[in-house]
């Protein structure tokens, strides 16, 4: 049963944790917001259009969507309304078992006494976002039941890359950390972490790659219309924003990133929406849940951007330990995610209302994921790789 998730004072818990490599940005042109309405008038009708579906962008043109069998194109905000930004429960539960690992490692184990660490103060950081200071107080009721359930005083960290969080838990400086989908096999690799959670719903679970596009690009409904165009991609070690899209699109297309279509990788996946929504660039692939937080906090009219392809879901951030923590430490930590309901904190209210956390299999559920790193080439224990 979970665990009552009381209200937790805000508490000095955050400091930045610097490693080896830094996502790679750019300057994003235009301006985020609107334009003032001429008079209340206009601003209604305008409102009024969006609802109906009568905006700038006009998704009258595509079909209905239906979430059982969905056709394509669609406008990003459609996709938001009917609930496809995630996957559900049940995708999660379809995964095929694997005995062990596709491609690398497989969970570390302690082979001594002399490898257990114990430190002072547990170290936490969430997955590098273009903002860490976004969720820095968000993820203080876990932290707080970590410190109850170990006994350990945990810290915050913002980190800057995902190269910089795999280095830090490598280095023993980062004891606890939500990796991104296509990061965790580096951790498990590198970093010796323990992926052992994933936040859901009750009904959620995952994202979703998406193809997308600016909706004033009529003649891009598809990946095959990506070739010739200039494409944004996210980090190179990123899941979705590069290594997936690098072995799909080519498969399921013919369509190769770099050699169909031009790619910059321009950081996180805000960063990829945003050149996308201003026209930076023409298209791109994305992380669903990752666009539609920026879509919800207004800094994207979602009615602009066209979704010409989804994926099938795809297990999201997981959340890991150092393998060589002390086992009642590791026991603690995992209780303070699976036995707490979070669903009336802010952190859930930021992630698509996920408010609990599952068990997890890293051999099962980030199979499809070592299959596409292991397309790409990637070397799991090569940390230039990361970059």
């Amino acid at each position: 049963m979970a665990r009552d998730n009381r209200p937790h004072c805000s508490i000095c818990r955050r400091k930045v944790l610097l490693g080896t490599g830094a996502a790679v940005t750019t300057g994003l042109a235009g301006c985020l917001g609107d334009d003032d309405p001429a008079d209340d008038d206009t601003a209604d009708d305008s409102a009024d259009d969006a609802a109906n579906g009568d905006d700038a962008g006009g998704d009258d043109e595509f079909e209905d969507f239906d979430l059982d069998d969905p056709v394509f194109p669609q406008t990003m905000q459609t996709l938001i309304d009917e609930g496809f930004v995630t996957g559900r429960m049940e995708d999660i539960d379809a995964f095929e078992e694997q005995d062990e690992p596709h491609y690398g490692s497989d969970i570390r184990e302690v082979e001594g006494e002399d490898e257990i660490i114990e430190p002072s103060t547990l170290q936490f950081a969430l997955t590098p976002t273009e903002d860490p200071a976004l969720y820095a107080d968000m993820v203080d009721p876990i932290l707080e039941n970590i410190e109850e359930e170990t006994g350990y005083p945990c810290e915050n960290n913002m980190v800057d890359s995902y190269a910089a969080q795999v280095e830090a838990m490598r280095a023993d400086q980062l004891h606890i950390a939500g990796f991104s989908t296509g990061a965790v096999p580096f951790a498990v690799n590198l970093a010796g972490a323990v992926p052992f959670s994933i936040q859901v719903s009750e009904d959620d679970a995952g994202y979703r790659l998406w193809a997308i596009t600016h909706m004033d690009h009529e003649d891009i409904n598809s990946v095959e219309d990506f070739a010739g165009r200039n494409g944004a991609h996210g980090d190179p070690a990123s899941n979705s924003g590069n290594l997936m899209p690098r072995a799909l699109f080519d498969e399921e297309f013919g369509v190769e990133p770099e050699e169909d279509y031009s790619v910059e990788h321009v950081g996180d996946h805000e960063n990829v929406i945003l050149s996308v929504y201003h026209q930076d660039y023409e298209v791109a692939p994305v992380c669903s849940t990752c666009v539609a937080r920026v879509a919800e906090r207004g800094d994207v009219d979602a009615n602009d951007i066209k979704v010409v392809w989804s994926s099938d879901p795809i297990p999201t951030t997981a959340f890991s330990y150092k393998y060589n923590l002390p086992e009642d430490v590791q026991e603690g930590i995992e209780r303070a995610f699976l036995e707490y309901d979070y669903y009336d904190t802010e952190f859930a209210e930021e992630f698509e209302g996920r408010g609990e956390f599952i068990e997890i299999d890293y051999a099962t559920h980030w199979h499809d994921i070592l299959v596409t790193h292991e397309d790409n080439d990637i070397d799991l224990d090569d940390p230039a790789d990361i970059d």
